[in-house]
C-alpha cells in the first residue's frame, strides 16, 4: 500500500513523504476530516513506508513481505485500533500499550492507528494519555477522527495535526469510474451525493439513488390530481416512518436545488441528478421561479419540524396538500 493509491490528498501525503525522505517523522499525528475521505488508507501507507524493505518516493514498495503483511491487515508491528461496539475500552488501550512498549519483532517501527480515536470513554482516554506523554523509542502513532474538536485538549496537543479536505467532485468521480467500472453520468451523480467522501461513493447503491429520485418526481407530479382521502393517506403511510419521511425532504431540497441551477444555467454538469435534465427543463418551463423558492422554503421548514419531533402526520399533509395546489 503506497503513497501513490491515495486519491486527492496531495498536501497530507507530500507532508508525510518530506517528513520520511527527511527522516524528521513525529511520534504522533492526528489525521482529522470528514468520515471516509481517506484518512486511515493514509495512516496505513504511512505505516506501510516506514516499515518497508524497499522503501521510495511513493512509500512502501507493495511487493515486499512487509508491504504486503500491511496490507493484509497481518503485520506483527502494525496495530489497527477501532472501537469496540460503541467506544474504544480501556482494556483495549492496555492490550496495545503492552506491545508498543516491545521492540519491534521484525519492522521498523512499532506503529499504531487508532480509528476513531474520539469514541475513546474517559478512562481509556486517560490512559492513553500516558502513551503520548512518553511514547516509546521506535513508535509511531496516528490518530484518525472526524470530530478533533471532541478530543482532550491535552491528546489533540500532543500530536501533529494533519487536515484532509474532501475530496473535489471531479477526483472522486475518476475514481469511482476506475474503482466501480461506473459510466461517467452515474460517477458524476454518486460523487455529488457522497459530499468528498470516497468511502461513501464506493458502498453507495447508485440504482436505488436513481429510482428514490425517480419516485420523488412522480409523487410531486402527481399530487395536483389526488383528492384529499388520497393525499392524507399518502401523508400517512411517510408518517409512519420518519427515516424515510426524512430521506424524502432531504431529496426534494436537493432536487429542488437542481431544478433551480438548471433553469438558470441550463449546464447539466452542475446538476447532482443529471440525468433528469429534461424533467428539470420542463419544470422550469412550467413552474414560476417565486414559487419554486417557496416550495424549496416549505421542504426545508418540514425537515426542521421533522427534527424537533413535531408529529411526522401533521407535517405530511401540510407538506403534501401545499405541494398539490397545482
Amino acid at each position: 500500500m503506497s503513497f501513490a493509491a491515495i486519491e486527492g490528498h496531495e498536501k497530507p501525503v507530500k507532508i508525510l513523504k518530506r517528513a520520511l525522505a527527511n527522516k524528521t517523522l513525529a511520534h504522533s499525528y492526528l489525521f482529522s476530516g470528514e468520515a471516509g475521505i481517506g484518512k486511515k488508507t493514509t495512516a496505513l501507507a504511512l505505516a506501510a513506508a516506514v516499515n518497508c524493505q524497499n522503501v521510495g518516493e511513493e512509500g512502501g514498495c507493495d511487493v515486499c513481505p512487509s508491504c504486503r503483511k500491511v496490507a493484509a491487515g497481518g503485520h506483527p508491528d502494525v496495530h489497527l485500533l477501532v472501537p469496540d461496539g460503541e467506544e474504544i475500552k480501556i482494556d483495549q488501550v492496555r492490550l496495545v500499550q503492552s506491545d508498543l512498549a516491545l521492540k519491534p519483532f521484525e519492522g521498523t517501527k512499532k506503529t499504531l492507528v487508532i480509528d476513531g480515536v474520539d469514541r475513546m470513554n474517559a478512562a481509556s482516554s486517560n490512559a492513553f494519555l500516558k502513551t503520548l506523554e512518553e511514547p516509546p523509542g521506535e513508535t509511531l502513532i496516528v490518530l484518525i477522527t472526524s470530530l478533533p474538536q471532541s478530543l482532550l485538549p491535552t491528546i489533540r496537543s500532543r500530536c501533529q495535526e494533519i487536515r484532509f479536505q474532501p475530496l473535489s467532485r471531479l477526483t472522486l468521480a475518476q475514481a469511482l469510474t476506475r474503482k466501480r467500472g461506473l459510466s461517467d453520468a452515474d460517477a458524476w451523480f454518486v460523487a455529488a451525493l457522497s459530499q468528498g467522501s470516497m468511502g461513501r461513493g464506493l458502498d453507495m447503491d447508485v440504482e436505488q439513488e436513481k429510482t428514490e429520485r425517480s419516485r420523488l418526481m412522480d409523487l410531486w407530479s402527481g399530487l395536483p390530481q389526488m383528492g384529499p382521502g388520497e393525499t392524507l393517506a399518502l401523508a400517512e403511510a411517510f408518517a409512519k416512518d420518519r427515516d424515510r419521511f426524512d430521506r424524502l425532504l432531504m431529496i426534494g431540497i436537493e432536487c429542488l436545488r437542481d431544478a433551480m441551477v438548471y433553469r438558470e444555467t441550463k449546464d447539466e454538469r452542475l446538476l447532482v441528478f443529471a440525468q433528469a435534465g429534461e424533467q428539470y427543463r420542463k419544470w422550469g418551463e412550467r413552474v414560476p421561479r417565486a414559487q419554486m423558492l417557496t416550495d424549496l422554503e416549505l421542504f426545508a421548514a418540514s425537515q426542521s419540524l421533522l427534527e424537533r419531533r413535531v408529529s411526522a402526520q401533521l407535517v405530511a399533509e401540510n407538506l403534501f396538500f401545499k405541494m398539490g395546489r397545482g
